[in-house]
């Protein structure tokens, strides 16, 4: 059993420390309209970022989406931004919209998703918040087998916090809050690609 706990702690600061590549944000036209493209990984600095970009490109048409996913806080800063600045979003032919990425979609207040584009959910994880990181790993070194219990119940309850925040957020976007199924039922390492029909059941796309 000790064994066990050590070993899912110590998998678990692996896999929270991966690097990941902050989202990339580009002007472009296209068919006469103006585009902010947005594509990479949501980092948890990168609400501050989004905002300047929009403010800074004057007229914006629709926001594009292609981006794996990232940290969810960021993703749902973005998202309520967006709402709140009366944008339309879209994921483009052939790209897609995963993860946390889906967050940042979901506050446009017109949302298209082309043919061939995919947006996926699962359940979240917490690699893209830094101090938590930080904090799981300097508990396992310096605590051993007594810190890796400790960071089992910090990542179950920080899990649960980002649940519900998920939720509160579908509500406020007022998407349908049964789309926390297959976000839940999920794997964090699965993608569960909605389908045209789940799209709009769950009010994900309203064009």
């Amino acid at each position: 059993m000790r064994q066990g706990v050590v070993g899912l702690a110590a998998l678990l600061a692996s896999v929270l420390s991966v690097p990941a590549t902050a989202i990339t944000l580009e002007q472009r036209s296209a068919a006469g309209q103006s585009i902010l493209w947005v594509t990479g990984e949501f980092l948890q600095q990168d609400g501050p970022k989004f905002r300047r970009a929009v403010q800074q490109a004057g007229r914006i048409d629709e926001v594009w989406f292609s981006s794996p996913g990232g940290n969810v806080m960021a993703a749902l800063e973005i998202g309520r931004f967006l709402r709140k600045s009366g944008l339309a979003t879209r994921v483009p032919k052939g790209a897609s919209c995963a993860s946390a990425c889906t967050y940042a979609f979901i506050g446009g207040v017109f949302r298209a998703v082309d043919p061939t584009a995919k947006v996926g959910v699962h359940n979240s994880t917490v690699s893209g918040n830094d101090e938590l990181i930080a904090k799981v790993t300097r508990m396992i070194r310096e605590n051993g087998v007594a810190g890796a219990y400790a960071v089992v119940n910090i990542v179950e309850r920080a899990a649960a916090s980002i649940a519900a925040e998920q939720s509160r957020y579908l509500m406020e976007m007022t998407v349908s809050s049964e789309l926390m199924r297959p976000i839940t039922d999920t794997f964090s390492v699965d993608m569960h690609w909605l389908t045209p029909t789940e799209l709009r059941r769950y009010n994900v796309v309203n064009e």
